[in-house]
């Protein structure tokens, strides 16, 4: 993401390298939505090359400290770990950006959508008409259900970029939101 001359990188996964560098002329962090390897995998090259901090919520920096899947990236030990008590939003700003994590646990201990300025950055907790995994290790059922209530709460609406699939908007997820919550309560068999 660009604004006035800077860069923010997001999630920048195993074959972000290239691309980033490349194309981000001035980036002044990088930003994660969650901890895993699809996500990071290519944060240890990008704070090299460029000398920026990286920021996550401090419930899944042991996943950038620790291959704990055993993937084979380059970890990082001086992640900056955000984050208060669960569900506690963490705002900031980098340079012109406001950012604010949105922590919703579930998909992982610290699974963060990331506001930046209008848009948002949902990770693997939201794409579009689905949500995040919570059968992973590190992952909790009761934890993602109670994050999409939070979420439901939510007002106004926002350009939602997923870490995988197509964009959508938060308005349009939020309709979808009490499906998944039967789901995850198992009242939606099948």
């Amino acid at each position: 993401m660009s604004k006035n001359g800077i860069d923010l990188i997001i999630d920048p996964g195993e074959s972000a390298y290239e691309f980033v560098i490349k194309n981000a002329a001035n980036p002044v962090a990088i930003l994660n939505t969650h901890g895993h390897f699809d996500h990071i995998f290519s944060n240890f090259g990008l704070k090299k090359f460029f000398n920026i901090d990286v920021f996550i919520h401090k419930e899944d920096k042991f996943m950038l400290e620790n291959d704990v899947f055993r993937y084979g990236y380059k970890t990082v030990d001086d992640a900056v770990g955000i984050g208060g008590a669960k569900f506690e939003d963490v705002h900031f700003k980098l340079g012109d950006f406001d950012v604010t994590f949105l922590h919703f646990p579930g998909h992982t201990p610290g699974t963060c959508m990331i506001k930046v300025d209008d848009v948002i950055f949902s990770g693997d907790f939201l794409f579009m008409d689905s949500i995040g995994r919570y059968d992973f290790p590190f992952s909790e059922k009761h934890s993602m259900k109670l994050s999409l209530e939070r979420c439901m709460k939510i007002d106004g609406d926002f350009i939602l970029y997923p870490g995988h699939g197509e964009k959508t908007t938060l308005k349009n997820e939020q309709k979808n939101m009490g499906y998944w919550i039967d789901m995850i309560d198992g009242v939606l068999v099948g």
